[in-house]
């Protein structure tokens, strides 16, 4: 195979434009995210019991969620929280488990809990993990906590509008609520209590169907809508009315507050109320495409609404940015480094040859990554700056070899195959020492063994593909550009020289001194 690519050029530069290309072309395919995706393993029970204490949410619907969920296979750990009008019980997977199946396996045995008390609600089940943050929007602006809020729910509907952003979440306001304020003076009044008013607005305030009113070409649906979402509407609430088309008003014996249920669940920005929109994208989208997204939606906002501040805050995007800046960074001046070194040694040829094989074994990784589903993260490229001292090793020992057998004399393409196979059994060697070292960190079991595996897969497959470019590509490469009995590097020869002159006037009689005087030498030691 060595010969085939030596005697054929050709096929050599053909296989490097297939890494080089395949690897340009799968670059733009790479989902960029902040850590590894990791398959999600847990399954969220939630269950609203309006009005109710956290003791009865324990006793009557933690405790029968639970008890359903212990029958489930596969079953690793539950977790609950309990509070005022919810139950949350969190069901986590083991790893030898079938996600899809234990889901659904879940979602049955919730469903066939029949004894809940009967203000409870339907359970909603929700698999975790799912989404990620990329980054968050503090609004802020001179507004009312009323109208900052519905701003930020018109500035949540259009993000979501926009093809990159899937999920936008509004935190910083709890739920809206329209507080009644009666006037005892005027209950008395008009003879009325409290209850009475309570039950006038609870039957004036439905939403219900009416029925269908069939026609000959097609059917009517009929629905009662007497809801109402302001203090205004509220207020003209008719509480009773007179025989005489007199009529008194919620607004005649109350007053209507637009309020939040939680003063205290609130975010200020330098000491003014603001709101946080949470930008959070699929596992199969890209962080860095739905970060700038954003940002340019936010700069045409500032445009649109000068006195509404907009901060970008919790980006994550900058994190996978800062590292790939730096991986170009390094590769880039590792290519320079390792060229000008090799230069000192050996022709320019051969040193340009060797530098070469560095973005094409990184290109030829990009390409595999999808394969064995691997993204651009931060482990990956963690894994891709620590490959880069590593894949140039296997370059240059077989390039100095190879230089070795020119200068004896053989003809280049000679040399290139001889000086490939004197070396290939040290050099495959130490690829399956590596993969022995590595290898076994990608077989570690749980949440951490998903997170660390990434690191030795991205290096096997660099390593991997650094050994095809160095056995296949670059001898061909150096058997055709390098000349026969080439001139020799001045610096090399002055170097050799020295070295030669070292080992001979001071290491070797240093060694023969603690060899005379090894006991003395092993007493200082010890002692």
């Amino acid at each position: 195979m060595i010969r085939f690519f030596g005697e054929h050029p050709t096929a050599a530069n053909l296989l490097m434009a297939i890494f080089l290309v395949m690897g340009l072309l799968g670059m733009s395919q790479l989902r960029r995210e902040t850590f590894p995706d990791i398959t999600p393993s847990e399954v969220e029970v939630r269950v609203l019991y309006p009005g109710a204490t956290a003791e009865e949410v324990e006793q009557t619907v933690c405790q029968r969620v639970e008890d359903a969920i212990d029958g489930v296979k596969f079953v690793k750990e539950l977790r609950s929280d309990v509070r005022e009008n919810v139950a949350t019980v969190v069901a986590e997977m083991e790893d030898i488990g079938n996600f899809q199946v234990f889901l659904n396996d879940i979602q049955t045995a919730v469903d066939a809990i029949d004894d809940f008390p009967e203000d409870v609600e339907d359970p909603v089940i929700t698999q975790l993990g799912t989404t990620d943050q990329v980054l968050s929007l503090v609004v802020s602006g001179e507004m009312t906590a009323s109208h900052l809020k519905a701003y930020c729910e018109a500035v949540k509907d259009r993000l979501q509008q926009l093809p990159e952003v899937s999920l936008v979440k509004l935190i910083g306001f709890s739920d809206h609520q329209l507080r009644i304020e009666l006037s005892a003076a005027a209950l008395q009044r008009y003879n009325l209590s409290a209850d009475d008013v309570a039950g006038i607005i609870a039957r004036q305030s439905v939403n219900l169907p009416a029925g269908i009113l069939e026609a000959q070409q097609r059917d009517i649906l009929i629905r009662f809508v007497e809801q109402r979402h302001t203090p205004m509407e509220l207020e003209k609430l008719v509480i009773v009315a007179g025989q005489g088309g007199g009529e008194i008003c919620l607004g005649d014996i109350a007053e209507v507050h637009n309020l939040f249920e939680a003063a205290e669940e609130k975010i200020l920005l330098a000491g003014q109320r603001a709101g946080m929109l949470q930008v959070l994208k699929t596992k199969n989208q890209d962080t860095i495409h739905v970060a700038e997204a954003v940002k340019q939606f936010v700069g045409e906002e500032r445009q649109r609404y000068p006195q509404i501040e907009i901060v970008v805050t919790q980006d994550t995007s900058t994190l996978v940015v800062d590292r790939l800046q730096m991986l170009v960074k390094n590769s880039q001046q590792g290519l320079v480094l390792v060229f000008f070194t090799l230069w000192l040694f050996f022709s320019f040829r051969l040193s340009f040859w060797v530098v070469m094989s560095l973005p094409v074994s990184v290109l030829g990784t990009f390409f595999l990554l999808p394969y064995v589903g691997l993204t651009i993260n931060m482990l990956t490229m963690v894994g891709l700056l620590l490959g880069l001292g590593l894949l140039m090793d296997d370059g240059i020992v077989i390039a100095e070899n190879i230089a070795l057998h020119l200068s004896r004399g053989k003809r280049p393409l000679q040399a290139a195959v001889d000086g490939v196979n004197e070396v290939k059994a040290g050099v495959l060697s130490s690829f399956l020492t590596t993969l022995c070292v590595l290898g076994p960190l990608a077989t570690i079991a749980g949440d951490i063994g998903k997170v660390l595996k990434v690191v030795p897969l991205i290096l096997i497959l660099l390593l991997a593909v650094s050994l095809v470019e160095a056995f296949l590509i670059l001898p061909a490469h150096l058997g055709h550009s390098l000349k026969p009995r080439q001139r020799g590097n001045r610096f090399r020869e002055w170097f050799d020289r020295h070295l030669e002159r070292f080992r001979d006037d001071v290491v070797g009689p240093a060694l023969d001194s603690a060899l005379r005087w090894r006991y003395m030498l092993v007493g200082c030691v010890v002692c």
